[in-house]
């Protein structure tokens, strides 16, 4: 009896607060917390007889096989007329689960994309780090004109394959240099046809500190047969910086220590009665590139090696060889190149290099300049 009598009177105050004869000045906020709050028995019975209400519509529509909108607890079904619809992969309370489509292939190609020319950038600058190995190739044929200890046209062919897993980047490069020259050996002296040959095998693995801050060892195999190395062999192992990283501009330095192993031609033992040397040596790199605008990319490198072990200097008479003294040798380049994209994956690229060594044989010149043109292709 109790429960009937507050039923009606909420059912009245519901019907006169609707019809505006209610008091206006507080009139209670008839929702779900203020009825279970003053009248939990009958918060209780619209609550049980709601839910056996639910509970016979949900077994009615899966016996009938209603649609959808009859009940929210039975599935969509395809109509004949209409498109079919994808089955739900779960079920709720509230309806069917929508579908979720199968994109991870998609979105895992889009990721690798997204991360545009990762070999240029620290691996901290991505969040989250990639876990995926990563590769890279790099491949240039160029033309160059040289002037200096030779004159010459050379034709250049190098190779790179970049390859990070999270934190380590490593780089393998191999130069070769072949060409046939016209040379004065002195002043005066009749041309003579050189049979010239460089190659460098050129490897480093890099380990990212920070988003600026790196660690790097390497190696570096050289053979130059026009300034009579047969082989030089040189280890070094430092840090590096990135002083400038925006969007247009990039500057990084490398500063480290290593040594050099040197071997000699027969040529150098018979004159001056050595066939090899070591030293030890500082490390210096600078690398600066600017993307100009998304097709136009210039860049530069410098790097010096500063030998701290004295090497001999000797006199430049071939007849009569003397050592006339000791020096710290240094051997440095600078490179300048402007890249101008064709299509994607193939640049043009020119510029130039200019070689200098502090104290080289005797015959040899100090300073080479070399100018360059030609393609890269990249992947």
């Amino acid at each position: 009896m109790i429960k009937r009598v507050a039923v009606i009177g909420l059912l009245a105050v519901v019907i006169f607060q609707g019809a505006g004869f209610a008091d206006a000045a507080d009139p209670p906020v008839m929702d779900s917390r203020y009825i279970k709050q003053h009248f939990p028995e009958v918060y209780q019975q619209i609550y049980q007889e709601g839910r056996d209400a639910g509970k016979k519509d949900a077994e009615a529509a899966l016996q009938g096989g209603a649609a959808s909108t009859q009940t929210s607890f039975a599935a969509p079904e395809p109509s004949s007329a209409s498109a079919p619809v994808p089955e739900p992969a779960t079920q709720t309370a509230s309806g069917p689960a929508p579908a979720i489509p199968e994109t991870a292939p998609a979105a895992a190609q889009q990721a690798k994309a997204g991360l545009g020319n990762w070999w240029e950038k620290n691996s901290l600058k991505y969040t989250p780090l990639p876990e995926q190995w990563l590769f890279h190739i790099e491949g240039t044929m160029d033309y160059k004109h040289r002037t200096g200890n030779t004159q010459s046209d050379i034709y250049n062919g190098s190779a790179s394959l970049m390859v990070r897993k999270l934190r380590f980047t490593n780089t393998l490069s191999y130069i070769i240099n072949k060409e046939f020259t016209k040379q004065n050996p002195q002043p005066g002296s009749p041309v003579s046809l050189t049979d010239n040959d460089y190659r460098s095998l050129q490897d480093s693995l890099r380990f990212d500190l920070t988003d600026r801050l790196y660690s790097e060892a390497g190696y570096i195999w050289e053979m130059d047969t026009a300034n009579y190395i047969s082989g030089r062999e040189s280890y070094y192992a430092g840090f590096g910086y990135a002083l400038v990283d925006t969007q247009r501009h990039f500057l990084d330095v490398l500063l480290a220590g290593g040594y050099e192993e040197e071997k000699y031609p027969q040529a150098v033992k018979a004159a001056m009665n050595m066939d090899s040397g070591s030293m030890t040596a500082g490390y210096f790199r600078e690398t600066y590139r600017w993307n100009v605008t998304d097709r136009i990319t210039y860049k530069q490198t410098f790097r010096i090696i500063q030998n701290f072990t004295p090497t001999n200097v000797f006199n430049n008479n071939l007849t009569n060889l003397q050592v006339i003294g000791e020096t710290n040798r240094n051997r440095w380049f600078l490179i300048n190149e402007i890249y101008f994209k064709l299509v994607d994956h193939l640049n043009f690229m020119t510029g130039f290099k200019i070689e200098y060594d502090s104290n080289p044989w005797p015959t040899v010149e100090r300073l080479d300049t070399t100018l360059k043109s030609g393609i890269q292709l990249s992947f």
